[in-house]
């Protein structure tokens, strides 16, 4: 009898000790926020708030839309940045025509709306409304600026005219074109 009682002292000393740490943790952390999410973290950088299927954004200026862009998927993340998949960005420049840019792969800063645009197994394409079609392996999209840009090296392909080289940058209110280097053109009838 002595052996249970023993065991029982024990046992009722465990659940005590128990007791009193939750009831002492309890007060400790009473009335304190407390993030799961931040309990665990198994890799540092960005931290990912949501993912969707369907993203679209879109920047109004004096009641029209300047540019709208989808894309097929998004993951947003805390710093307002977004990953995107199969995107495309429609300018829409007031009374000029209109340009759409194609890319499989994406960075969009939400707040600012500048994006960068990567090639995935197909190129980037941007398609004007007057019959261009500009291909590279990226472009980077300045929404304040309008412009978009490449350092790498692109083809563009008119009706009147063949151009490629390295480096082009576009400015979609202006239509204007300014190539860089290693300008290649063939002006056609």
């Amino acid at each position: 009898m002595e052996h249970a009682t023993k065991k029982y002292l024990i046992v009722s000393a465990v659940v005590l000790v128990l007791l009193l740490s939750v009831y002492g943790l309890y007060h400790i952390l009473r009335g304190k926020e407390i993030q799961v999410g931040g309990l665990f973290h198994t890799k540092s950088g960005p931290e990912l708030l949501m993912k969707m299927e369907g993203f679209r954004s879109a920047r109004f200026e004096n009641g029209r839309v300047a540019w709208r862009m989808s894309a097929d998927s998004a993951e947003l993340f805390v710093s307002r940045a977004a990953r995107l998949t199969n995107i495309e960005l429609i300018f829409a420049p007031s009374g000029k025509g209109r340009a759409v840019l194609i890319g499989e792969l994406g960075m969009m800063d939400t707040e600012s709306g500048d994006a960068v645009v990567k090639r995935g197994a197909r190129e980037v394409r941007i398609l004007t409304s007057d019959g261009y079609l500009l291909t590279t392996d990226s472009l980077i999209w300045k929404a304040r600026e309008r412009e978009v840009r490449t350092s790498e090296p692109f083809k563009l392909l008119g009706r009147e005219i063949y151009l490629e080289g390295r480096g082009i940058t576009a400015n979609v209110e202006k239509h204007t074109v300014t190539v860089e280097e290693n300008v290649k053109a063939v002006l056609q009838e």
